[in-house]
């Protein structure tokens, strides 16, 4: 038996290297498990940089999206403050209208008055039925002729006021329609 245990120990049982064949065996396990935990951390570590890749580039697409939106809400908001500014314009224009129309109307009120005294004057003077039908006529002539030339001032007048009373809601008007052709553009 003893020589069986002679060709055991150092016969074919033994590799090249001196090694078992089932310590080549768990070698070669050994290896081939080292080489697949190191391709998965490597696979790992390249899918942590993708993912830490993509969260970048979303945090920078929010943060481009939310500069954006603030940008938006200033300019609405400098919009509607231009259009406050706009309304309160219009209203001071209005107001002047106002003053201006009421010194025309008190100013023509004053000189119907003045000229319907001196047309009374005129007629209760007359000594004859001549000069009474004259002053009348004359009086009627000259109302009328007032008249046409206060309605032709009086239209003037009111096309002015519209003019500066809708002039700056229609300058916010064209900005709007400017900003929504910009925008439509984009």
């Amino acid at each position: 038996m003893s020589g069986s245990k002679g060709s055991e120990q150092g016969g074919a049982a033994e590799t090249v290297a001196g090694e078992t064949p089932a310590a080549a065996i768990f070698s070669g396990i050994e290896k081939t498990a080292e080489e697949a935990v190191d391709a998965v951390n490597k696979a790992a570590a390249e899918a942590v940089a993708e993912v830490g890749a993509g969260f970048g580039q979303m945090n920078d697409r929010m943060s481009e999206l939310m500069e954006k939106n603030m940008k938006t809400m200033s300019e609405m908001s400098d919009f509607a403050k231009g259009n406050v500014e706009a309304m309160i314009e219009s209203a001071k224009a209005a107001g002047v209208a106002a003053e201006t129309l009421a010194g025309h109307f008190a100013e023509t009120s004053k000189k119907h008055v003045e000229d319907a005294q001196a047309a009374f004057k005129a007629v209760t003077g007359a000594k004859t039925s001549q000069e009474f039908f004259q002053a009348q006529n004359d009086y009627a002539r000259s109302q009328f002729e007032k008249a046409v030339a206060n309605w032709s001032q009086l239209s003037e007048t009111w096309l002015k006021v519209a003019g500066d009373v809708v002039q700056p809601i229609s300058n916010r008007m064209a900005l709007a329609a400017d900003q929504v052709k910009k925008s439509m553009a984009h």
